[in-house]
């Protein structure tokens, strides 16, 4: 029996989280507050992509068990 094996990546919304979340710290540096509230935007979505990812993803290893 073939499995087939499906892949979400949940990697890429990680590092953009990681990247927005810096650019948020260093725009607290400056003081640029817009910015960083705009960063604080894009870092909790790209969080809750790389969530649904990693949930999607066990619950189709628990599906297929």
């Amino acid at each position: 029996m073939d499995q087939i094996t499906e892949l979400v990546d949940y990697a890429y919304p990680c590092m953009m989280a990681e990247k927005a979340l810096r650019e948020l710290h260093d725009a607290m540096l400056r003081k640029d507050y817009d910015v960083a509230l705009e960063k604080a935007l894009i870092t909790m979505a790209e969080a809750k992509l790389a969530y649904h990812a990693i949930r999607y993803t066990k619950e189709k290893t628990q599906w297929r068990s």
